[in-house]
Parts: C-alpha cells; structure tokens; sequence
C-alpha cells in the first residue's frame, strides 16, 4: 500500500517505534474497545450526548486502526518465518 506521495505507511503514520509491535498495538487496540464501549454504552442506554456518540465511535474508529496495525505486523512476522531457504542453504 503506498500514500499518494510515495511515502510508505510506517513513515507516513508519526509513531514511535514501540507502537508498531505487534502486541503493543493489539493491545492499544483492546484499550480502544474499552474506551468504545464505556461510550456507547451510555449512548445505547438513553443518554444521548454528543460526546458519547463522537468519543464512543473515535474510540473504536482508533480500535480498527491499531488492529490493522497489529495483523500486519503479524502477518510481516509469519512469512519471515516461513522464509524459503536458499539453495545454498539446503546443501
């Protein structure tokens, strides 16, 4: 996936390192769902405020956001240990 300017998404998302682990971001992701659902809840449950609605759907819109994050860098993780040896390797 490239940005239109021909950046690539680990520079063009201002990050530090840390965050782009796999366990990390997850884990951001699980605290997003918790924020989320404090929010909608209230939400759902007849107290209809404006900071409810835009906090509660940030908060998961930031859930999805850390989530795709942490299946890259899951996925990224997989396939360098599925890495196909070389034939130099194998002899």
């Amino acid at each position: 996936m490239k940005v239109q300017s021909g950046m690539s998404p680990r520079t063009a998302l201002p990050l530090p390192a840390f965050v782009l682990h796999p366990f990390t971001a997850a884990g951001i992701a699980v605290v997003h769902v918790y924020l989320a659902a404090g929010h909608l809840l209230k939400l759902f449950g007849g107290e209809v405020k404006w900071t409810h609605s835009w906090k509660g759907f940030g908060a998961l819109a930031g859930a999805y956001v850390f989530a795709a994050l942490a299946s890259r860098g899951c996925v990224k993780r997989g396939r360098q240990d599925q890495r196909i040896p070389d034939a130099d390797e194998l002899a």
